[in-house]
């Protein structure tokens, strides 16, 4: 419910009501003139401004861009709104994911250090130094923490997957 558009409606029927008694005040009796017509011609006006104000959950929608806005409404709407979601956070890998071989695209576990297709070292996913088997766990040699920790600078990696490859056989 918009409170101030339903009291904007209120105030409008009240006025129109006031205009159709002016003229007994007035006259002492009742007429049939401007004012009656007029207080005549707003009592619909303000019925209608009171339902749609009572009605209406959002005061964007029948106010002129929420100027008149609902004070009740416009915190549920603060509430509600929330942070939009990260694309980074969701491709982040885990501890315990297997990844690719670089050479010859087989996958690894995650506990292994070496390819077991073509027997190269597996290479840290954060700094692309090759990983060793260190304190009971493969790890990045330099930072001595597991490869998705690894706090080493990053290395650039040669474009080509291994000397004389053209590329997966299709």
């Amino acid at each position: 419910m918009n409170r101030r558009i339903a009291f904007l409606g209120l105030v409008i029927v009240l006025v129109g009501i006031s205009l159709m008694v002016s003229p007994i005040a007035l006259y002492g009796s009742l007429k049939v003139n401007i004012a009656f017509e007029s207080g005549v011609m707003l009592l619909p006006v303000g019925l209608s401004i009171v339902l749609v104000g009572a009605s209406a959950a959002d005061p964007t929608v029948t106010t002129v861009g929420g100027v008149w806005g609902n004070p009740d409404e416009n915190l549920m709407r603060r509430a509600e709104k929330r942070p939009a979601l990260d694309e980074r956070r969701r491709f982040l890998p885990g501890p315990k994911e297997s990844t690719n071989c670089r050479w010859c695209y087989t996958s690894i576990a995650w506990n292994e250090v070496d390819c077991a297709r073509c027997g190269h070292r597996r290479e840290c996913r954060g700094c692309g130094r090759p990983l060793f088997f260190l304190a009971g766990s493969v790890r990045c040699a330099p930072c001595v923490k597991d490869e998705v920790y690894c706090s080493c600078p990053k290395l650039k990696r040669p474009m080509s997957m291994a000397p004389g490859a053209r590329g997966r056989a299709r």
